[in-house]
């Protein structure tokens, strides 16, 4: 019986991990799904996005480590909590500062902002409004 329960348990564990790989795995040419997020990018360092979702409108590049992120309008960027993180490929040292509706980017959209030391530098970066 006990040798039964681990094997069951066993082919469980083996779907599940088989399962979380097809999830996780993604197209960079097309959309991502992002389950437990409204929203949510990865960003390269020039603007143009590895992957994002559907509910992300636009990512531009207006200035040197400037990111303008617009969402479409069933995400509020006024009312959300919007992340970012540097990207494995970043530099030590670097940082990546994030806010919402600045003046400098489109209505409904979050800013990031990268650099190093206080200067603007072009980051890679992964972004995501939970």
């Amino acid at each position: 019986m006990r040798t039964k329960l681990v094997l069951a348990g066993l082919g469980v564990a083996t779907v599940g991990a088989t399962l979380g790989g097809i999830a996780m795995a993604a197209d960079p040419t097309t959309n991502t799904v992002a389950p437990y997020a409204q929203a949510a990018a990865t960003v390269y360092a020039n603007g143009t996005t590895a992957q994002k979702t559907a509910t992300i409108a636009s990512v531009t590049n207006p200035a040197t480590g400037s990111y303008c992120i617009v969402l479409v309008s069933g995400v509020q960027a006024s009312k959300s909590i919007p992340m970012a993180t540097l990207a494995n490929d970043a530099p030590r040292g670097s940082d990546v500062r994030v806010s919402r509706n600045d003046a400098s980017c489109p209505s409904n959209s979050i800013r990031v902002t990268t650099g190093t030391d206080g200067v603007a530098v072009n980051r890679p970066f992964y972004f995501m409004v939970p």
